[in-house]
């Protein structure tokens, strides 16, 4: 790789260790929720599209894209009509193309040419003399045209040997350049028989969103505009293409979706219209990708090829079907070919790139996976390390984090680290197969092993008849929903199941929460897709219980219920989801949950800070004033070593404390801002125990299990799971503390105060998790309403109210299957969790 092009890739991080030996060819796939650029797609990533594009230009048909007919040969009579036509209306230049978005230097084209007597050439939209032309960049791609001649009035008669010459040399292709610089091709092969308009033979270029011979040319090959003169490059200036490229691909991976819409031009199918009018047997290339892998995988086996096209077909299209069956194979069956690759959670992107090594049938390889199963439904997790153990018996090696008692079970070596986490952990505590680990007196993962929770743990579960009022959705039919009717109790924890892709998180994000929030007064909606359409005709109201009606229904006056029906009951709505949080190294678990704002002002507040002048703004490593201003606050600094890792070293002016000395003299019992933000969050909340807005969510992330974290560690550091915990406390931060501001001020029992949490387990240890339950539980005993998305069957058993959609996913799910309490809902015959939930029931001896 050239020096120009390693400065664009991502550089790896030197690995903390002494030592790596024995190490294969290994490839790592990662936990991310948001991977790949704007214009990765699920197709993309498992190397179906790459098959797809093939298969279209091989043998795919040529539509005209204003006439929607099959084009068909021209004549080289008509083609010389049609130019002596154009010519007539102002002088043409006549170009035969040689080199077609080709990189190199192409000198020995300019040559050819001069040989031949031509004295012009047009690269890249200009028009150059051969004898000016200079080598071209090399690793650049270059379109090459020469002059063969020009056409006006007076030299019409020439037309008919000027068009034979370039058609030759064109090979039946040519292009005409008027005096405005519009460029229109001509062709022999490819022709509308009614407009006459002409296509340049098929390539599969012309299938890349990627490639600007495929993308849409309003959109750049996105699928939506945010910024269309970023996407397109329009504003280049003196940028590359490369370089602008990449300035819209970062962007692209952060812009909100409420700050997008789609493109109007490609309609979301990022391809142009010569592209989007190619079918094979009827169908498009975008008609193809908007298929799910299960549909596609049925659409693929009904095409028939006869002649040329099966010899081709027969090498592309069990490629195709064999990646499919892996999707499939890892419970993505679901997933639309075309869906954007940064819209999907972080289990279906390892998943993804699963399916796609899967493909690869590679052998001797290491496979090292973070956490494959989270995401997974049990069933689908079975299908999972079924996957797994396939990749082991074809002779490769895997390594995966993993909290799953199931994978552990299946594993052959075992390594336990602790005994705690953060600073109490780092020691290998055993190492061996599971019957090892779970001899181990010192390890809290045999400890989960041998004495799982027994549920309910609270001994009994809330009452569900004694709910007096319950939250109704009623005629839900976002994406997949078939037009559902679901209720949850208020006051109570209630957990939405099914197997991935069966319409949870639809329910909860599309239906519940955009109408949660319309009805306590228009708040403002974060993403697109969570405001009301006109369309919609689904209800959400709250209303007191029925004894009488078993059935979720709504009463026959909820029509007529006014909006604020539901003020008295719900309160606020804060939601917790698997979205990332801060990138950068100044995002710390302080800053987070803002405690770390709760803490400056109380330095601020010291006497020695009030006779300096000092305010808050004074302890923020973020802003000049108190800051160390040689790292700028970071407490290390950045060593660029060209093409090589970046190195940090500690800040030698302030030792790595972020701050100046001046406000390091400011002390709090004998402790500075930058002593404070060495503490973990134990510590601090020891430490400042006499300060209950800085205690009390210090309090919840101990209770969470997240007191090892320094309150100064970059966010970047944190795993998946401790910064979805962090997430979840900065939301119960505030429900807690609007409900006691509630308390003081209006001097009543404050409503109830609804949480949403997707997969709050994720990254979750058994003995977390657990001590998550305590807090969801802790929080219904207050009054709050907890509606959680999840898998972990532990959490499902703990709940009071469970809803389980399916049966399938997709098309075949959205609907509901069971619903009550986890007894109830594990005596279902058609659910697909009631099986693996009895037998954690049985198992606790609660049925």
């Amino acid at each position: 790789m050239s020096p120009y092009a390693r400065q664009f890739v991502e550089q790896l991080e030197k690995p903390d260790v002494d030592l790596v030996s024995g190490l294969p060819p290994t490839v790592a796939i990662e936990q991310r929720v948001t991977r790949g650029g704007g214009k990765s797609t699920v197709a993309t990533v498992t190397e179906i599209y790459h098959f797809l594009r093939l298969l279209f230009a091989k043998t795919g048909t040529q539509f005209c894209p204003d006439c929607d007919l099959p084009v068909e040969k021209q004549s080289a009579a008509s083609i010389v009509k049609q130019i002596e036509t154009a010519a007539k209306r102002g002088p043409l230049k006549v170009l035969a193309p040689l080199v077609k978005a080709r990189k190199g230097f192409h000198t020995d084209v300019a040559r050819w040419a001069e040989r031949q007597g031509f004295d012009t050439l047009y690269v890249d939209g200009k028009l150059i003399p051969i004898a000016q032309f200079r080598k071209l960049e090399r690793f650049k791609e270059h379109t090459i045209d020469v002059v063969v001649g020009v056409i006006d009035r007076r030299r019409i008669a020439s037309a008919r040997e000027i068009a034979r010459r370039a058609l030759e040399i064109g090979r039946g292709t040519a292009r005409l350049l008027d005096s405005k610089n519009r460029l229109t091709v001509v062709s022999t092969e490819m022709s509308c028989p009614n407009c006459g308009r002409a296509f340049e033979e098929l390539d599969p270029r012309l299938f890349s969103f990627n490639s600007p011979h495929g993308m849409c040319e309003e959109c750049g090959g996105f699928g939506e505009i945010w910024d269309q003169d970023l996407q397109t490059g329009a504003n280049r200036d003196d940028e590359s293409v490369l370089e602008n490229e990449l300035a819209a691909e970062r962007e692209s991976e952060w812009i909100d979706e409420s700050e997008a819409h789609e493109c109007p031009g490609c309609h979301g199918s990022r391809l142009n219209a010569e592209a989007r009018h190619v079918r094979v047997q009827g169908y498009t290339i975008d008609q193809f990708t908007d298929l799910s892998a299960g549909e596609a995988t049925r659409a693929i086996a009904k095409l028939r090829f006869k002649g040329r096209d099966q010899t081709v077909a027969a090498g592309l299209i069990p490629e195709i079907q064999q990646r499919l069956r892996f999707m499939e194979t890892v419970g993505l069956g679901y997933l639309a070919l075309g869906r954007s690759a940064k819209t999907l959670s972080g289990g279906e992107s390892q998943r993804i790139r699963l399916a796609a090594q899967l493909g690869s049938n590679l052998r001797g390889v290491l496979y090292v996976l973070d956490e494959p199963t989270i995401g997974l439904h049990p069933r689908d997790n079975q299908r999972l390390l079924e996957t797994l153990t396939t990749l082991r018996n074809k002779g490769n090696s895997l390594i995966v984090v993993e909290h799953d008692e199931e994978t552990m079970r299946r594993a052959d070596h075992i390594i336990d680290l602790g005994p705690r986490a953060g600073i109490h952990g780092g020691e290998v505590v055993v190492s061996g197969t599971l019957s090892d680990v779970q001899k181990n007196p010192n390890s809290e993962t045999a400890r989960c092993l041998k004495s799982p929770l027994c549920h309910p743990i609270r001994g009994s579960r809330r009452s569900l008849p004694d709910v007096e009022n319950w939250i109704e959705i009623r005629g839900a039919r976002a994406n997949n929903l078939k037009d559902v009717d679901v209720r949850f109790p208020v006051g109570r924890l209630s957990v939405i199941t099914g197997i991935s892709g069966s319409g949870k998180s639809t329910l909860m994000h599309e239906e519940l929460l955009p109408r949660i929030r319309e009805t306590l007064g228009g708040a403002r909606l974060q993403r697109a897709g969570e405001g009301i359409l006109p369309s919609r005709t689904s209800q959400l109201r709250l209303w007191p219980n029925d004894p009488r009606k078993e059935k979720s229904s709504l009463p026959q006056h909820a029509a007529t219920s006014t909006p604020q029906a539901c003020a008295p009951q719900i309160a606020a709505v804060y939601e917790v989801d698997q979205s990332p949080i801060g990138k950068t190294s100044r995002s710390t678990p302080g800053t987070y949950v803002k405690v770390f704002d709760e803490i400056r002002n109380l330095y601020a507040q010291l006497p020695v800070s009030r006779m300096r002048g000092y305010s808050a703004s004074r302890f923020s490593f973020n802003a000049e004033g108190g800051r160390c201003e040689t790292c700028k606050g970071q407490g290390v600094i950045k060593l660029e070593m060209n093409f090589l890792p970046s190195s940090y070293v500690p800040c030698e002016d302030c030792q790595g404390r972020r701050y100046n000395p001046q406000t390091l003299e400011v002390l709090y019992n004998e402790k500075s801002i930058g002593d404070v933000m060495e503490m973990t969050i134990e510590e601090a909340a020891q430490f400042f125990s006499a300060h209950p807005k800085i205690a009390r969510p210090l309090s919840l992330l101990v209770d969470t299990g997240l007191g090892y974290l320094k309150l100064g560690q970059p966010s970047p550091t944190l795993s998946g799971g401790e910064a979805q915990r962090l997430k979840l406390v900065t939301q119960l931060k505030r429900g807690v503390s609007r409900a006691a501001d509630e308390r003081i001020r209006k001097m009543r029992k404050p409503g109830s105060t609804l949480y949403l949490l997707e997969e709050p387990t994720i990254g979750l240890h058994m003995a977390d998790i657990e001590l998550l339950l305590n807090v969801l539980h802790r929080l219904v005993d207050e009054g709050n309403t907890v509606i959680v998305i999840e898998h972990n069957l532990s959490v499902i058993a703990e709940a009071d109210y469970v809803l389980d959609l399916g049966p399938e996913a997709g098309e075949a799910g959205g609907q509901v299957v069971a619903c009550g309490t986890p007894e109830q809902v594990a005596k279902n015959h058609v659910s697909r969790t009631a099986p693996f939930l009895r037998k954690v029931l049985n198992s606790a001896h609660v049925l």
